[in-house]
């Protein structure tokens, strides 16, 4: 492997971290070591000289990084001594520099390292480092927030929920930001109304406050540690935390002066303390998109507290950068599909910074008012987080995994499939591919269902003709399209009558025809 960057890693090319782990295994021990330290020695020539500005080309780090885990978990760490005389190898060649530079990624040295606890390290350097390019993809503020609320307003922030009809995971990073991606969604109220709900106002006090109606429960923030603590697991409100943090309440994001280093001290110049009350009148774990959307309704309240506007695009990099801080990672389908009205295909090319495009399609066979009530939305009352799924799906594409790749071809090309059988009005084809979006997301995460949802479908299949989870898979609500009314009807009878645990039930919804709306009252 006489050049171990060079084009093996570049994002068209198929290399795998498969074909690295047999290269490896193929490999004398002097070999192995030589490779490992090449491409380690490159990846710091590359990418670790310097603070340049993130670049669609440092996302080639993160494939490395994992595949380069991946590859010695599947060969030198299932035998341990000999994989630390290679670590430790490799080790005596490096320089301080690339040493320092690893250590930043949380790479320990020999002996201190497990074997297999360093190839997990590189796997997660490589989402650490998606994270790095994305959030600082931006600089922070101009200026620092100042209030442009009088002292008896309050800004309310609405949102309808998301409905993924398919191509979803062709717009998560990093294959989207090097290839761009395509989904098809549709934003929605929930029995009458728009679910994702934020009230900001300012107060005399110099602190914030966060409340969330629905989980009955609230947090008083006096110090600037207690704000920025939301990468950690035990933080509480870690959304409306970074929120607040991203759009300047936090040293690193604004030119605050330099005596301004407390939060009080923050508050004071801006101009008051902080209230926010957040609404999710949704289940925890929906699949509806709800986090990234809630991430959108907390940007636009907030920038507009401080008298912004952001515009489209620069919301739904916004949101991006949030989940990113989170740690929780996503794409950008959940907040445009949230912000934006309607039923729509939403594609974009690559880039760090996605610049989409919007194409509206007719809502009728999908909106049960105009379909004759023959699609259903059913909360199947089992949860279950996007993050480990997430995790799962990316790491196969930095792996190159050729069945990921293929899926993931297949799920970007999917929604032109689907926007012409609505846009001809063809209720079974409509069906017929809302079962292929179903079949996709489980050959592309084979865990996005479970015993009890296959156990669901079961029972209503002969009289449907498509279904699917909506959002990761795994739990959440289920998207049923009837073969007819009665057909419906009658799902709606045995589910309702006989469900499949206590918290099973039916939500009614429309399309939402205004998407994000921020008012001041």
């Amino acid at each position: 492997m006489t050049d171990p960057i060079g084009g093996l890693f570049d994002p068209q090319n198929p290399f795998s971290a498969a074909d690295l782990a047999s290269f490896l295994r193929a490999e004398p021990p002097a070999g192995r070591v030589e490779t490992v330290r090449a491409i380690l020695h490159e990846s710091f020539r590359r990418f670790g000289r310097g603070s340049a500005a993130p670049r669609l080309e440092s996302l080639q780090l993160s494939r490395i990084f994992h595949s380069l885990g991946s590859a010695l978990l599947d060969g030198p760490a299932r035998k341990k001594a000999e994989f630390s005389r290679l670590l430790a190898a490799v080790d005596s060649t490096l320089t301080g520099r690339e040493r320092q530079w690893l250590a930043s990624f949380g790479f320990l040295r020999p002996p201190l390292a497990d074997p297999a606890a360093w190839a997990s390290t590189a796997q997660n350097a490589a989402f650490d480092n998606i994270s790095r390019t994305i959030v600082y993809t931006q600089t922070g503020r101009s200026s620092c927030p100042k209030n442009a609320l009088r002292t008896d307003e309050i800004i309310w922030g609405r949102a309808p929920a998301r409905l993924d009809l398919g191509g979803g995971w062709s717009d998560t990073p990093p294959y989207s930001l090097e290839n761009g991606g395509c989904v098809i969604n549709a934003a929605v109220d929930l029995n009458g109304q728009s679910p994702i709900q934020v009230f900001a106002r300012v107060i005399p006090e110099p602190e914030i406050r966060i409340n969330s109606i629905d989980h009955g429960s609230r947090l008083t923030i006096r110090a600037l540690d207690e704000l920025l603590d939301y990468r950690s697991a035990t933080s509480r409100f870690g959304l409306a935390k970074a929120a607040l943090a991203l759009s300047g309440f936090s040293p690193y994001a604004a030119p605050w002066p330099a005596g301004v280093r407390s939060l009080a001290a923050m508050l004071k110049l801006f101009g008051g303390g902080i209230e926010l009350n957040t609404l999710a009148a949704i289940p925890s774990g929906s699949g509806l998109g709800t986090s990234s959307i809630m991430g959108a309704v907390l940007a636009a309240v907030i920038n507009r507290m401080v008298g912004d506007r952001l515009s489209e695009r620069e919301l739904f990099h916004a949101v991006l950068k949030l989940e990113q801080e989170l740690t929780t990672g996503g794409g950008w389908q959940d907040q445009i599909g949230g912000v934006l009205p309607g039923v729509k295909v939403i594609s974009s090319g690559p880039g760090l910074v996605p610049d989409p495009w919007i194409h509206y399609v007719l809502p009728d066979l999908l909106d049960p008012g105009m379909n004759g009530g023959t699609t259903l939305l059913f909360y199947t009352g089992i949860r279950r987080l996007a993050k480990n799924i997430l995790r799962y799906v990316v790491g196969n594409y930095l792996d190159r995994d050729p069945s990921a790749l293929a899926t993931l071809h297949d799920l970007h090309a999917y929604p032109v499939d689907m926007r012409e059988a609505m846009s001809a009005k063809n209720h079974r084809r409509f069906g017929a591919l809302i079962d292929v979006a179903w079949r996709l997301n489980k050959r592309i995460d084979p865990d996005s269902t479970t015993p009890e949802i296959e156990a669901i479908l079961a029972r209503i299949k002969p009289r449907i003709h498509g279904a699917k989870l909506l959002g990761a898979g795994g739990g959440g609500f289920l998207l049923i399209v009837g073969k007819t009314p009665k057909d419906a009807q009658a799902i709606r009878r045995t589910l309702t009558n006989n469900p499949p645990n206590p918290r099973a039930r039916f939500f009614d919804y429309q399309i939402n025809n205004q998407g994000l709306t921020v008012t001041v009252c």
